[in-house]
């Protein structure tokens, strides 16, 4: 009896390997680092979410530090964000609950200004370009506007 590989396997393993080959060979190629800084009044805004949404490709997310400063991941820790233009939306990083230890609710942010909480109101945007460095600065007023 003459052995045939069995074609499922080999069809199934060879479709996994294409599509991880994409993913590692095109991640770089699509991507780049993102960085930047959130201040409100000319002072940085700590415990910040900073997400960049897009309508046709995944978004991308980061906090900012004491400083104010943020990186971008997307499939990965500080892989940045893909190329192309986002709304970018700002809000206060809260803790999750612990249901074991309630803690109060945190004070109300005044740093954040609620226009900039929402895709629908914010007047933030950036475009994520190829070859250069991608680094946003935002200034959050109470108006709708920003400095870049």
């Amino acid at each position: 009896m003459t052995a045939f590989p069995r074609t499922k396997e080999i069809s199934l393993a060879t479709a996994c390997g294409v599509i991880l080959l994409a993913m590692i060979g095109c991640s770089p190629a699509t991507m780049a680092q993102v960085s930047g800084t959130v201040t409100s009044k000319g002072k940085p805004v700590p415990d910040a979410v900073v997400q960049f949404v897009a309508q046709n490709s995944p978004g991308a997310v980061g906090r900012t530090d004491a400083a104010g400063q943020f990186s971008l991941s997307t499939l990965k820790p500080g892989d940045g964000a893909f190329f192309g233009m986002f709304q970018v939306k700002i809000e206060p990083f809260l803790p999750g609950a612990d249901p074991d230890n309630p803690s109060p609710p945190p004070p109300p942010r005044t740093d954040i200004p609620k226009v900039y909480r929402s895709v629908a109101t914010t007047p933030l945007s950036a475009e994520v370009k190829r070859g250069v460095k991608n680094t946003f600065d935002f200034e959050l007023t109470s108006e709708r506007g920003f400095s870049k």
